[in-house]
């Protein structure tokens, strides 16, 4: 219920702010439809999550910026991400363990401009959903004189095949021979548990570039 309110409160407050923004006389900026690239840096959070550090991974993906007004869109996107953490064992110095999470993403935006997208630099932020598919997983162990890799369903560990998370961010776009060019930074907050067996979420930061064609009016 408390989701259901939150997304009709989202939808009923960007169709009045299309309205506002449409009587202010500003011009519809145009579909745009691109690609992002950038750098995960990617924990674990949870009762479980002792010992997790750091680990980077990659964000790449397609997206869409779908205007309802000149300042408010909707931008769906497809990515490809790496998840996962480091861990260390206090009682072992010499350990050393990676869980390396990869995912397929599906997050549902809202982007409000902070000022009109068809003039000059443009700073914006974003928020919404998104349901991420595993595509891989695997935990790398190093000690004292071994090493070794397995995956994570050879290792019995229970991980779940979805990942449901909240992301937030903002950026500035530029306006660039025609194409519009935007360094962003995004927070990723898993609401699932990785396993079922343990209490541990991702929580990703992101540092990303992204390049927009615009299509049409």
């Amino acid at each position: 219920m408390r989701l259901g309110f939150v997304c009709v409160s989202s939808i009923a407050i960007a169709s009045s702010a299309a309205v506002a923004s449409a009587q202010s006389g500003l011009p519809m900026p145009p579909r745009r439809f691109g690609f992002s690239l950038g750098a995960n840096s990617a924990t674990v959070a949870g009762n479980d999550a002792d010992g997790s550090g750091r680990r980077t991974g990659v964000l790449a993906g397609v997206l869409a910026v779908l205007p309802f007004s000149p300042t408010i869109a909707f931008e769906p996107e497809l990515a490809y991400t790496s998840k996962g953490a480091t861990v260390s064992d206090p009682a072992d110095p010499g350990f050393a363990g990676t869980l390396k999470m990869t995912y397929l993403q599906v997050p549902a935006l809202l982007r409000f401009e902070l000022a009109a997208a068809t003039v000059g630099p443009h700073p914006f932020i974003y928020a919404g959903p998104a349901l991420a598919f595993k595509t891989g997983c695997n935990f790398d162990v190093k000690g004292s004189g071994f090493s070794a890799t397995a995956s994570c369903d050879a290792a019995g560990a229970n991980i779940n095949s979805t990942d449901f998370s909240l992301i937030g961010g903002a950026g500035i776009a530029f306006r660039a021979g025609g194409r519009i060019v935007g360094i962003a930074a995004r927070y990723d907050y898993s609401l699932s548990k990785i396993s079922s067996e343990a209490d541990f979420k991702h929580r990703v930061i992101s540092i990303l570039g992204t390049l927009e064609f615009p299509s049409g009016r």
